[in-house]
């Protein structure tokens, strides 16, 4: 199993919930819960997000991150923990050491050609800043279609509804900074 599906289920269990009632709160079903759990399957980027929601935790509690307290400020190239692949064609990297005061989640997002964030929007509380440095990104707020190339950037508040996808035909990659630190 992976850690993500191992802290689903034990933050699961913790709370006393059954696999069928996050499933049904989550909208999702027990089946696609129970393989995200055992590492059969990864859930899209919303999906995640969603559960941590759910569980009351963060994308960072689901991936591990709070079990390796470090107090290095430095995070090398080589050093960075990347979650694991998040929905088909996504890897996200975290940018910084776990730390419980962070105000901000800096991230590296690795988005593969045509990989998007889900078949749904999701919103959530927060604000956002994202700088494309390769590729080309297309960001739905609302209903408004953004797009984004190598050195644009935009801000928005998480509780817009809103969606992404590679539209280019490389790999895109950019860097993602949320706050509060939810992720």
């Amino acid at each position: 199993m992976n850690i993500v599906g191992v802290n689903i289920k034990r933050l699961r269990e913790e709370k006393g919930m059954s696999l069928r009632t996050l499933a049904k709160q989550l909208k999702i079903s027990a089946s696609f819960l129970s393989q995200v759990e055992t590492g059969k399957a990864s859930p899209s980027l919303a999906t995640l997000k969603n559960i941590a929601d759910s569980l009351q935790a963060t994308v960072g509690n689901l991936i591990g991150e709070s079990q390796r307290i470090n107090d290095n400020p430095v995070v090398t190239e080589k050093g960075r923990k990347c979650v694991e692949e998040v929905g088909k064609g996504m890897h996200i990297y975290l940018l910084t050491n776990p730390d419980p005061n962070k105000q901000m989640e800096p991230l590296l997002f690795k988005i593969d050609e045509h990989a998007d964030s889900g078949k749904s929007a999701y919103k959530h509380f927060g604000q956002e800043f994202v700088l494309v440095i390769k590729g080309e990104i297309e960001i739905t707020l609302n209903e408004t279609v953004y797009v984004l190339k190598k050195g644009d950037s935009i801000y928005f508040n998480s509780h817009i509804p809103h969606a992404f996808r590679n539209i280019g035909k490389e790999k895109a990659e950019a860097v993602w900074v949320i706050t509060p630190p939810t992720f």
